[in-house]
């Protein structure tokens, strides 16, 4: 597999790029904001202050996601995933030793 990351079939799918390419595409979050019931814990925790509840969206549970606001201030840190009751979370974090 020439993709560093695993769960990656999009990239995987296409024609090869360098490893670079791909880590600097992809965000170092994701959220699944279906399941996101909108506490604001992570909001609290983020000590880089890039999350917040989107006001101007209702998921179908009838609550406010939390939406990513800075993904270059997002260090991957996984502090949000940690805290988060509903693991809304999937963090990205760059291969060790990559070139940024």
């Amino acid at each position: 597999m020439h993709c560093p990351i695993r769960h990656c079939a999009a990239c995987c799918a296409g024609p090869r790029v360098a490893d670079e390419v791909v880590l600097t595409t992809l965000a170092p979050i994701d959220i699944a904001t279906d399941r996101c019931k909108g506490c604001g814990l992570c909001v609290d925790e983020c000590p880089k202050h890039v999350l917040e509840l989107d006001e101007m969206v209702v998921n179908a549970l009838g609550y406010h996601p939390v939406q990513l606001t800075d993904a270059a201030g997002c260090t991957s840190c996984a502090i949000c995933a940690r805290i988060c009751p509903d693991t809304v979370f999937t963090i990205y974090a760059p291969v060790k030793g990559a070139r940024a």
